[in-house]
Parts: structure tokens; sequence; C-alpha cells
């Protein structure tokens, strides 16, 4: 829990740890509120919460940015009104959080989300789901997707992604997404 006291220790004692095992790159992955609804709508809990979880790794360094996937947009959009997706992503300061764009060539966020709100945004490719095998995609939207978004009025767009949930199948379609 972001509010809890302890939250700011035990980020700060997991962050200290890998970073030790591992090094940084000062990009930090935390999927907030993934295929779960917060406890409260009030956007100034949500901004509480995005703000909790940035400071938690800027206490360990300060140049981190934190990576954060947008599936919560899509996977629950009766929850996450203009208020709330705003909320939490301005709760991170405009530039320090990236937003992964996950389902981007079949239902992007960013048009929803006045291009996440200022905040910048990875175009991706999920795909697929689970793994499923079977040649399917629409390689328009492939093409088409990254440009749209990339010209879409105050774009903060900076890249494009692949994130599949499997690999080794369709290959067509992974090829024209890395082309």
């Amino acid at each position: 829990d972001p509010e809890d006291e302890m939250f700011q220790v035990i980020g700060a004692l997991f962050l200290k740890e890998q970073t030790l095992q591992f090094g940084t790159d000062h990009i930090y992955s935390a999927d907030t509120f993934n295929e779960m609804i917060p406890t409260c709508s009030d956007p100034a809990y949500l901004a509480g919460i995005s703000s909790a979880i940035y400071d938690s790794m800027t206490t360990v360094d300060p140049d981190a940015i934190w990576l954060m996937q947008g599936w919560l947009f899509i996977n629950a959009p009766s929850f996450w009104k203009p208020a709330q997706a705003r909320a939490l992503l301005r709760g991170a300061p405009l530039g320090r959080l990236i937003i992964l764009d996950l389902f981007a060539e079949s239902m992007p966020v960013y048009p929803k989300t006045q291009s996440f709100y200022g905040q910048p945004f990875i175009w991706c490719m999920l795909h697929n789901f689970g793994g499923n095998h079977g040649l399917f995609g629409s390689t328009q939207s492939i093409n088409k997707g990254p440009f749209d978004a990339r010209t879409f009025p105050n774009s903060t767009m900076v890249g494009t992604g692949l994130a599949p949930e499997g690999i080794e199948q369709n290959e067509m379609m992974h090829e024209i997404g890395r082309a």
C-alpha cells in the first residue's frame, strides 16, 4: 500500500538490492493496478499513489524513470475516466513516467488520454494473448498506427515496441512490426 509509511522503506530496500545485483539503466518497471481496480476513484488518492511509487524510486536513484504498462486503461475503461487517468499519470513529474501503449495496434489508449496527459509513451504491438498461434493481425494498423500516433496533436510518443505474450508465432507480423 503506497499510503503506508513502510512502502517507502521497502521500496528503497528493494531497489537498492536490485541495483546492487544488476546495476541500473535508471528505468524501473512498476505496473499499478494491472487487471485490478483501485479501492478508491478519488483523483487525489490516485495521484498520491503514483507520487509515492515514483518517490520510492527517486529515493534510491534521483535519475529514475518509471516505466508502466498502459494495459490498466484498456482492462477497466469504466473505472479509468479522464479525471482518474490524468491523476494517476500526472502523479509523477512530466517526462519521468513512460507508458507502454500495449495494444496500440488494435486499441490505442493515447487518443483517449490526450497522449497520456503529457507523459511520454511507446506505441506497442501486443498482437497475441497467451502465445496463441495463428496467422492473424492487421498489417495496415502496424504500418499506419505509429505514424498516426507520432502526428497526433501534442504527441508524446517516443518510440515503438513489440510486447507479445508469446514468441515464435506469426513471424510475418513481427517482422513488419520490427521494420
